[in-house]
């Protein structure tokens, strides 16, 4: 019995540091509001929080693996989603299990990882952006949020480097996968190329649908530059190419911000081309606060041209 307690004495103190260790552990809280003034065309003058987000982040070491854990909830007064309109509901809840020699395997709910590596380089804008808040006042078919999703990235090698992504937005439609994404990636400090295609099980979608999309971004000094390109394939909405260009400038406490994105139908679809103009410039009134004005014009009238006067303030 003596024998066994001070087994059982030394194995507990061995482990002790582990748990201190680990009791040190600290996530990291971050949150943004966002409030604004828009004219819209046909529509009177709207004051709202299109977006206000709580999260938190941290990381979690190991030997071999290093854990990145992450939840966040949002709020809207402008989603345009009647369920999720002023609701709170969770926009991040996902954990990255990532390794220098075996790569990344992401599973949860969260930002897609084709808006973080092909989108976010043209969605630059404060207010008409791909964001669910704001109803996705653009042009593009992909969304930035995606449910049930299981992911993967390569080790890097030589720049390169390459991802697989199962999402199943819909749990009982008799498809495990109701989207597969592949995904080849090229960067370096201030450039990069992606080339990325998602197929949709017909279960999901029965067209067939196949949105194919190839983004570049480069960053000089104070500019910036990002460029993309959409095809989408059967598409339920019609068949389309939708091409874009964006750029930033900044210079001290301002940036400069300009955009255009082209939506063209194949000529079997019977609508009209769509082409959106966006311009933005905004002040840094501190690192954690920003005063914005954006425009955009729909030169089709396709939707409602608007002026947005906005505060951003983060931690």
């Amino acid at each position: 019995m003596k024998i066994k307690a001070v087994v059982t004495f030394l194995a507990v103190t061995a482990i002790a540091p582990t748990y201190a260790q680990l009791t040190e552990i600290r996530p990291d809280f971050y949150g943004s509001i966002q409030g604004l003034v828009s004219w819209e065309d046909n529509q009177d003058k709207q004051t709202r929080i299109q977006e206000a987000i709580l999260g938190l982040q941290g990381f979690i070491p190991s030997e071999h693996v290093r854990v990145r854990y992450k939840l966040a909830a949002e709020y809207s007064d402008n989603n345009p989603n009647l369920k999720e309109n002023n609701e709170i509901i969770i926009s991040e809840s996902n954990v990255l299990l990532m390794s220098q020699s075996f790569g990344a395997l992401y599973i949860g709910n969260g930002t897609t990882g084709a808006w973080q590596d092909l989108y976010s380089k043209v969605d630059i804008f404060d207010s008409n952006n791909i964001s669910r808040a704001g109803g996705n006042g653009t042009l593009f078919r992909q969304d930035k949020y995606g449910k049930n999703i299981v992911a993967y990235a390569s080790p890097v090698f030589h720049n390169f480097s390459l991802k697989v992504a199962a999402m199943s937005p819909k749990a009982e439609n008799g498809s495990d996968v109701d989207v597969l994404g592949l995904r080849a990636l090229y960067n370096t400090s201030n450039f990069s190329l992606v080339f990325n295609r998602a197929e949709m099980d017909q279960k999901f979608m029965p067209s067939g649908y196949t949105r194919w999309a190839l983004s570049s971004g480069y960053r000089f000094n104070d500019a910036y530059f990002g460029a993309l390109v959409e095809y989408n394939e059967k598409d339920p909405q019609g068949d389309s190419w939708v091409y874009a260009l964006s750029g930033q400038y900044q210079h001290h406490s301002v940036k400069y911000r300009l955009g255009v994105q082209a939506k063209q139908y194949d000529a079997h679809v019977m609508k009209e081309d769509e082409t959106l103009l966006l311009a933005n410039i905004s002040y840094a009134l501190h690192p954690n606060a920003s005063l914005y004005g954006e425009v955009a014009e729909y030169f089709e009238d396709s939707s409602n041209d608007k002026i947005s006067l906005g505060l951003i303030a983060h931690f």
